[in-house]
Formats: C-alpha cells, sequence, structure tokens
C-alpha cells in the first residue's frame, strides 16, 4: 500500500458531525492559537481538505484538531476546521473535542459521577468546558463561551426580497440574524429544502458584502472591518424565551443544529436590548428540533476598542460517539486530498 499519510479520528455528532483529529499530525508550532492555526494550513491544510471534503467528508462536516495548550494554565488548544477553511471558535466541535477528550481517557477523571473543568485556548480565546460525567461518560457538557457582543442593525439589500434589517452579534463567530418575517417566510419548518437554502445564501451573501462592523477581537485588528461568518434565519418559540434558526456558514449549507456561537451572539443581542438579565436562559431549537440553551454567565465585559460592553454566554448540549477511523491517504489516489462537487 503507498500510504502518503495515515491519520487517525473520533468521529462524534450531536445533530451535525465533527470529525476529531487524535492522530497522524507533526506538533504544530506558534506561541498563540493563531500562529499554530497559520503553521497547520503552510503544513497541514491538506488533511483539513482531506477530512473534512469528499470522499471522507462532506459539505457539512465539521473538525477539530486538538493541539498543545499557549497558555501557562491551559490543558488544550483547540483549531477549529470545515470543508471552507477555518472557524477562530465553534460550539459544535466544542463539544465533541471535550467529549473525545474524556471518553480517551487524556483528562483524569477524579469522581466517574461528578463533574471535570478543562481550560480550552482557541483562535478566538479562553473557553472554559465543564463536563458532568455519569459513570465517567460525558452526559452534559456546558462551555463558558469568549465574551460575546451585541454589534447593533444594519439594513442589507437581499436579492430578491430588497432591503431588511439585521441584526448582527459576536459570539467566537459573527452572525447576521434575520427575521424570517422579514424576508416574507412562512414557518421555517415549512419551506421546501432548496427554498430554504437559496434563500439563507442570499442572506449570507448580502450581509458578507454589505455590512460594516467593528473589529475588537485583538488590539492588531480594531479599527478593521469584521467579516460576517454566519447568517441565521429565526422565528420565535411560542410560549417560551429562544428561537427556531436556520444558520448558514457558505452558499447553499444550514447548520443541522442550533449552533454554539451563534446562540452565544444571540444571547449577547438580547442582554444588549434589556430582554435578558444575568443567570437568565436563552433557547435556540434547529430545524430538526435539537435544542441548546444558553445562560448569562456573566454580564459587563468590557470590549477592547471601548464599545458597548459584553456577555460571557454559558452554552449547553451533549456530544454522541458514532465511530473511530484510520484513514489513508494513498499516494497515487488523485482525490487523496479532497474535492468539493
Amino acid at each position: 500500500m503507498k500510504a502518503q499519510q495515515i491519520l487517525y479520528t473520533w468521529d462524534y455528532h450531536h445533530g451535525q458531525a465533527t470529525r476529531v483529529v487524535v492522530g497522524g499530525l507533526p506538533p504544530l508550532r506558534g506561541a498563540t492559537m493563531a500562529e499554530k492555526q497559520a503553521d497547520f494550513i503552510a503544513r497541514c491544510d491538506h488533511v483539513r481538505t482531506s477530512l473534512m471534503q469528499e470522499p471522507r467528508g462532506h459539505k457539512n462536516m465539521l473538525g477539530a484538531v486538538v493541539t498543545e495548550p499557549v497558555t501557562p494554565d491551559g490543558d488544550v488548544g483547540l483549531l477549529f476546521l470545515s470543508p471552507h477553511g477555518f472557524f477562530e471558535m465553534c460550539g459544535d466541535s466544542t463539544f465533541s473535542a471535550v467529549a473525545a477528550l474524556v471518553d480517551a481517557g487524556v483528562i483524569p477523571q477524579a469522581d466517574p459521577d461528578g463533574e471535570l473543568t478543562l481550560k480550552l485556548d482557541t483562535v478566538a480565546g479562553r473557553v472554559d468546558a465543564h463536563v458532568r460525567l455519569k459513570a465517567g461518560e460525558p452526559v452534559a457538557i456546558t462551555f463558558d463561551n469568549v465574551p460575546s457582543y451585541d454589534l447593533g442593525a444594519q439594513t442589507i439589500e437581499v436579492e430578491g426580497v430588497g432591503p431588511v434589517e439585521a441584526r448582527f452579534g459576536y459570539g467566537g463567530l459573527t452572525y447576521a440574524f434575520v427575521p424570517a418575517r422579514e424576508l416574507g417566510l412562512p414557518a421555517l419548518g415549512g419551506l421546501r429544502r432548496d427554498d430554504l437554502l437559496e434563500i439563507g445564501t442570499r442572506v449570507l451573501r448580502a450581509a458578507r458584502a454589505q455590512a460594516q462592523l467593528p473589529d475588537y477581537v485583538g488590539p492588531d485588528r480594531i479599527g478593521a472591518n469584521r467579516p460576517v461568518d454566519l447568517a441565521t434565519l429565526w422565528e420565535p418559540l411560542p410560549g417560551e424565551r429562544g428561537a427556531r434558526v436556520a444558520n448558514f456558514y457558505a452558499p447553499l449549507t444550514c447548520g443541522r443544529t442550533p449552533s454554539g456561537t451563534g446562540l452565544s451572539a444571540r444571547v449577547a443581542v438580547e442582554a444588549a436590548a434589556g430582554r435578558l438579565g444575568a443567570g437568565e436562559t436563552f433557547v435556540h431549537e434547529s430545524l430538526l428540533g435539537l435544542r441548546f440553551t444558553a445562560r448569562v454567565a456573566r454580564t459587563g465585559v468590557p470590549r477592547a476598542d471601548g464599545g458597548p460592553s459584553g456577555v460571557v454566554p454559558a452554552v449547553t448540549a451533549r456530544s454522541f460517539l458514532m465511530g473511530t477511523a484510520q484513514w489513508v491517504l494513498h499516494a497515487e489516489d488523485p482525490f487523496r486530498h479532497g474535492f468539493i462537487f
């Protein structure tokens, strides 16, 4: 067998599949997670395309790479992959990577029916994950996300619809929230799949092309225009403090889950509007009926550029192991590094 490289993964899901890379990579260089990501791109980006894209993956596949931490008290670092590139933070993959670390025994358990905490270094910043165990198995994972902020409302021009108001928020990634009613849509769940993908893609393109948002994630980026990572179409959940959502992060690509970073951004928006206070919760439900719950763990979090303060959301979900795999990149396989079709 002419193997160019052999990779090892643990695959999890919580509605959306995440492939956690556990072996086959060289140590990544860098004093920060951004530097480690840059090193991965320079030397290992074929691993991302091989594992995320077809024929081994698909357009909705997510991935995580575990690295050495970059902070003195950090437990591990995490990089987040997709078929199209990288995420600075990804709630979905955080749930899966933490579950993998616990299931694999990487993190010692003092009490198999207790709780443990992992300090995670990400490109977006520090994320603390709290794991509730039952017979040694992770049955609930809550992560305290990076500080999350409301970025205000702007009008965007959506092709085939016209001007609509989008509300922008940051929760590790930047989201454009657009109510379904602004687009003249019936219930999200009642739309034909292709129609939903088409309108979601139009909103994403409009938000990315037109939004003017402050970037404050790092001192070197203050004053720049922050890109929009995802667009979220939403409708209220009857009788609840929450929303049913459809999240779009690439053309014709809708997430299967409510999104941990999206829920964090929404919590920041709701808190800024005075509709959510310390200790209160907000729910996001995906079109599959999967629910994530977020609690306002902290308020009054300052912003690096002096803008309006934000919150730290605590998001809870569970991820399930689907299987483990050994992947061969055959030296003569013309598609060994993947493709998007």
